[in-house]
């Protein structure tokens, strides 16, 4: 009995102490295993970052910063030796983090990895039209100034900035009240769309503002079809189209063999097309002259060839307001928008004579000139005959015919020169020679004292003179007998 009160007492005294002993034992090694846990994360247990290039694996480094700062050195060399640009990598970088025991990295490494491996390119911005880049500037505010430089060559800052303004409030384009003579710039576009993108690009494609126009203006080589004119040759035909030979054949090879061309056949050339033209939309306001119409009526008391103006003839005007559209400066269309008239024209009334001059002769003849003397008279003269008068000297130059008749020669006869045979069908004839000019025709009748021509000096002559001959039934007499 003893013995089982001295075990009951020793669990109760010993149970308790041995429960706080193990309790302490756990701590202790709690304690423990947390502190060992932290000393190998700072000291054994290091995060790497595996440094991958388009999914290539280079290196591996300690530090972001490791990359970061290969990546400066790269961006800065460029600067250095192109300008001071914004520039982009063009590889992708990714880095993959990795805890390791122990780990291994080379900083030094992975630099030189980064710096074989990875290039740059210029952030630029394209000029694009009809989707095609034309050019590379360095700026955004480069690109747009390519653009209004191009529309100032046609339109003044204020009105593209009237107009900039109208589009981005999206207001209709409407046509303004002019004054007579005024005109205004209403829209000024692009014949061919011009976009401006962000984009990256070598610093030897970059190009200032002035030949970014240029290459705009200038376009690209389109070939086409030559319709062959007379009198073209293909070395004609090529400096035309500022091509070399060589460039021509290249077009046309069945023509190296033969170089035989005929007018109307077709050739391929090849020329320049601009990739874009600025386009100009102008309103004008102006006052034009409407042409008078003449209305000729018949006059039986005139005779026939004579006229006489009765009513003269005004010019209407007529206020017009058009919109021209112009491409490169050139006038491509013109709309006729609203026009009035300011004024009507009054037609000009002219009487034709239309009564019948007698074709006889009165049988007595008038003088042929308008004054004048006798400077030759018919006979011999430098060992020939001379078959007529010369009349030299006149108040006026007109020549008149000496009668009634019928004109039954007009025109050169040789050493006569200008000629005019009248015949007065009365069995005489009268030559007039020399003229300068002539105003009447083989047929017309002609009245005794009308105009028929002007003195001249055509023909064998040697001055301005009037040779004037007269034939009776065929045979020539003197003139001085009937005048």
């Amino acid at each position: 009995m003893n013995n089982r009160m001295t075990t009951e007492r020793f669990k109760k005294i010993m149970m308790p102490l041995l429960m706080a002993a193990v309790v302490a034992l756990l701590t202790l090694t709690m304690k423990i295993t947390v502190t060992y846990a932290h000393h190998d994360d700072n000291e054994l247990i290091k995060t790497v970052y595996h440094v991958y290039v388009d999914g290539e694996k280079i290196g591996t480094v300690r530090e972001r910063s490791v990359v970061d700062d290969a990546i400066e050195t790269i961006m800065q060399d460029a600067k250095a030796k192109n300008g001071d640009f914004s520039y982009t990598i063009n590889q992708s970088i990714e880095l993959k983090p990795e805890k390791m025991f122990r780990p291994e990295f080379d900083n030094e490494a992975a630099r030189e990895g980064l710096a074989k491996t990875l290039s740059v390119s210029l952030d630029a911005y394209s000029i694009v039209t009809g989707g095609q880049t034309v050019a590379y500037v360095s700026s955004e505010q480069e690109a747009e100034d390519v653009l209004l430089k191009m529309k100032l060559e046609h339109a003044s800052k204020e009105d593209i900035d009237l107009i900039e303004k109208a589009k981005a409030e999206n207001k209709k384009i409407e046509i303004p009240n002019l004054q007579p003579g005024e005109s205004k710039v209403i829209d000024v576009d692009f014949s061919n769309p011009v976009f401006v993108k962000k984009a990256q690009t070598s610093v030897k494609d970059l190009v200032s503002v002035d030949e970014a126009i240029s290459r705009l203006k200038e376009g690209r080589l389109r070939k086409k079809e030559h319709i062959i004119q007379k009198g073209e040759t293909l070395e004609t035909i090529a400096q035309n189209y500022h091509m070399t030979m060589e460039q021509f054949f290249t077009l046309n090879p069945k023509l190296i063999l033969t170089s035989v061309i005929r007018e109307g056949n077709e050739v391929l050339v090849q020329e320049k097309e601009p990739f874009t033209e600025v386009l100009v939309y102008e309103a004008s306001r102006t006052q034009r002259d409407v042409p008078y119409t003449i209305e000729k009526q018949d006059d039986s008391t005139m005779e026939k060839g004579e006229t006489k103006t009765v009513q003269k003839g005004q010019n209407g005007l007529l206020d017009v307001t058009s919109t021209t559209r112009k491409a490169a400066g050139k006038i491509v269309k013109t709309d006729v928008w609203k026009q009035e008239q300011v004024k009507a024209p009054v037609t000009e009334i002219v009487k034709v004579g239309t009564k019948v001059i007698p074709s006889k002769g009165t049988g007595k003849f008038s003088w042929p000139a308008v004054g004048g003397y006798i400077s030759s008279h018919q006979g011999m003269r430098w060992g020939r005959q001379h078959k007529g008068i010369d009349i030299a000297r006149p108040s006026s130059k007109s020549i008149r015919a000496a009668d009634n008749g019928k004109v039954v020669f007009a025109g050169w006869d040789g050493d006569y020169g200008n000629r005019v045979i009248i015949d007065h069908n009365n069995g005489m004839r009268t030559t007039y020679s020399h003229m300068s000019s002539l105003s009447v025709s083989v047929g017309d009748v002609v009245q005794k004292g009308s105009n028929i021509g002007v003195m001249g000096a055509t023909g064998d002559v040697t001055g301005v003179h009037l040779h004037f001959e007269v034939y009776k039934n065929g045979a020539l007499v003197n003139p001085e007998s009937y005048l």
